[in-house]
């Protein structure tokens, strides 16, 4: 019946398509390369059969974006992501002093081609240039965060308190001394912990900060993070230092690549996490950062669109409903997790209108969207893969 149902919704599909992308349901396999400083992607002949979900959110993605602009690249992550293949790159050059096989490589289970993958980013990058905004308002973060976080009342009411690495993978790169409090996932407002940190929220969106995730993240003193990937190409990771012991005598420093390079208070820098990288904590003193997951700068407008669209779909799969009704109540829950909190409605946030949703959207399981779902990543910290 499942199959019965996605060979339906392929032949809809094809017969509304437009002539210059047609998917079928046996694609081929990816063979990723490099070229220069981009990735692209290759066929080979090994056929693979994509998923009944993963055809249906095609379909949608195709009928809501591709009148817009050019989805392509959007549309060949989303087959590679349910083909479970991983971008494996090199990175930098052999004759750099400081290069390192360890750390010379790029690797992501969610991918973009054709992006420019770079350690460290220009804070003047267009699309990245909200770094100079949101360092003005670094003195209005840092008291609001130490006003916050000094408080035990405010804290023990918050969401998920500086929790430790969600994940297998995570947890083992950066270690259990490494926790993050949230603000934003996924581009949905946490509807308890912004409120917390509203002055932090409102610098966000008056930088146009372009925010996938955001939350603040703490390092205990002498420890470190392994080297590690975040798995993911097409977002960036940016940190506003807050506090930094012993700043300015390189005591907590990041390395991206072959180049480290020390966090320095009231700083933004930016950079590929897809590379890998570590970092370490030398001083006796807790490090605090502001961190940001953001849109590669690379990223068309509809880009950023259908791959927002896709993360919805894991979250709120009735946004596939065939009903009509079922649509438009997902749509308004979709609206309800990006508004920003203004007293949180009830029920509101990432589990708003979870109860009673339907076990399965045209006979496609939970245990598939997760699947799916999982290899995407959520944030926090845990790396978005």
């Amino acid at each position: 019946m499942m199959r019965a149902s996605a060979n339906a919704l392929l032949i809809l599909l094809l017969c509304t398509l437009s002539t210059s992308y047609i998917p079928t349901p046996i694609l081929t396999s990816p063979i990723i390369s490099r070229s220069t400083s981009k990735t692209t992607l290759h066929a080979s002949t090994t056929p693979f059969q994509q998923s009944p979900f993963s055809l249906l959110v095609e379909s949608h993605l195709q009928k809501k974006f591709s009148h817009q602009g050019d989805i392509s690249r959007v549309i060949a992550s989303w087959r590679a992501l349910d083909e479970e293949k991983t971008l494996n790159l090199p990175y930098g050059s052999p004759s750099s002093p400081n290069y390192s096989p360890l750390y010379s490589k790029q690797e992501a289970r969610s991918f973009l081609s054709n992006l420019t993958a770079r350690a460290w980013w220009s804070p003047q990058t267009p699309g990245l240039d909200y770094s100079s905004q949101l360092e003005n308002h670094f003195s209005t973060i840092r008291q609001e965060f130490i006003s916050v976080s000094s408080s035990s009342s405010k804290m023990s009411s918050g969401n998920n308190i500086w929790a430790s690495a969600a994940d297998g993978d995570s947890a083992e790169s950066y270690g259990p001394d490494w926790k993050t409090l949230v603000l934003m996932d996924r581009t949905t407002w946490d509807p308890t912990n912004s409120l917390l940190f509203p002055k932090t929220c409102s610098a966000l969106i008056d930088s146009k900060v372009p925010c996938v995730e955001a939350f603040f993240a703490k390092m205990d003193g002498k420890t470190k993070i392994n080297p590690h990937t975040d798995s993911c190409n097409f977002i960036l990771t940016s940190h506003l230092a807050l506090i930094i012991p012993e700043n300015g005598r390189n005591k907590c420093r990041l390395r991206v690549g072959d180049e480290e390079r020390e966090w320095l208070e009231g700083k933004v820098s930016v950079f590929d996490t897809s590379i890998y990288h570590d970092a370490v904590n030398d001083s006796d003193g807790e490090r605090y950062i502001l961190m940001l997951r953001v849109w590669h700068p690379e990223l068309t407008s509809v880009e950023r669109q259908a791959l927002q669209y896709t993360f919805d779909c894991l979250d709120v799969p009735n946004l596939l409903s065939e009903d009509e009704g079922e649509r438009w109540l997902a749509e308004r829950q979709v609206e309800i997790m990006r508004t920003v909190p203004d007293g949180v409605l009830e029920g509101g946030g990432r589990e708003g209108g979870k109860e009673g949703e339907s076990e399965n959207v045209e006979g496609l399981t939970k245990k598939e969207r997760k699947r799916l779902a999982k290899k995407v990543g959520r944030g926090g910290g845990a790396g978005f893969g």
